[in-house]
């Protein structure tokens, strides 16, 4: 919000790239809602054509009962339908006009319909006023219809709610595990060890931080295991909120301690004492080292 407000105070001419994506993004919006509309969904939107792919017999969507609601005819209270031998539909056109794509749902699925179910509150909202079931047209499959028999908890349903219910689960653990921080840390591309003193090595790496708090997150680097010192690059390393801090450091180790040329380390990652994440890496010495010597 506070970024929001800064822009809207340094105005366009400090941001143009930005402002003419915003006009751009404007001007196709009011075209798809003031001048195509309903053309979006039957010819631009691709949901309609793998829709029609993917249907059979057993879906459900939403349909017309037919075997209710035929033959149509208009209302009269003054007569029994049933006797009349009239179906329920009064052939209102309710669903027609309340259809953001025009279609008609009583010819049957058509790639059109984007399932808004619009036609269905308008229908029970006229089956209530003259005096009718509501579920003329509802959520089935063409078999049920067909079929004469209510919806019923099937394999698909079945397989739809497992997956369903796998991706519901994933999404929550996901989130558990979601850190405050994202790091990275890799040792400066082409550089070697250097000898930082009669007594040590040391190689330079550089940390790339995501802070996905709402607040500035001070960040520390400690090394576990090997007797080592990180040394930072430019000050303590401060990554502001919702954005992205990158800095360099230095980790020195006794030469004494390195047994290879590649020795594993394991950095932590720290903000406010709190560990944040272990990363992995590799401190590079010279190629006369060699395990176990």
């Amino acid at each position: 919000m506070d970024r929001v407000l800064q822009l809207i105070k340094e105005g366009p001419s400090a941001h143009l790239a930005g402002f003419f994506g915003m006009l751009i993004f404007a001007a196709v919006h009011y075209i798809v809602f003031a001048k195509l509309r309903e053309q979006v969904c039957i010819i631009v939107c691709p949901y309609g054509r793998l829709q029609g792919v993917l249907l059979d017999r057993n879906s459900i969507n939403v349909t017309y009962d037919y075997k209710r609601g035929e033959p149509r005819a208009k209302h009269n209270p003054l007569e029994d339908r049933d006797k009349a031998g009239k179906g329920d539909c009064i052939d209102c056109n309710s669903c027609v006009l309340v259809c953001p794509t025009g279609i008609d749902i009583r010819n049957g699925t058509q790639l059109e319909c984007i399932n808004c179910t619009a036609c269905i509150d308008a229908c029970d909202n006229i089956m209530d006023r003259v005096k009718k079931p509501r579920g003329l047209i509802r959520y089935a499959s063409e078999r049920t219809i067909a079929d004469g028999t209510r919806l019923s908890f099937n394999v698909r349903i079945l397989f739809y709610s497992v997956v369903l219910t796998g991706l519901l689960i994933l999404i929550g653990y996901l989130f558990s595990i979601r850190t405050d921080i994202e790091s990275t840390i890799l040792r400066m591309p082409g550089s070697m060890y250097q000898e930082y003193d009669s007594l040590h090595y040391s190689n330079i790496y550089t940390i790339q931080l995501i802070n996905k708090t709402r607040r500035d997150l001070p960040v520390e680097i400690e090394i576990e295991e090997a007797a080592g010192e990180i040394k930072m690059m430019g000050g303590p390393l401060v990554v502001p909120k919702g954005d992205v801090g990158k800095a360099t450091f230095l980790l020195v180790i006794e030469k004494s301690q390195l047994k290879s040329s590649l020795t594993p380390i394991e950095f932590r990652v720290l903000s406010e004492g709190r560990e944040m994440a272990e990363i992995e890496a590799t401190f590079v010495g010279p190629n006369t080292l060699h395990a176990g010597k």
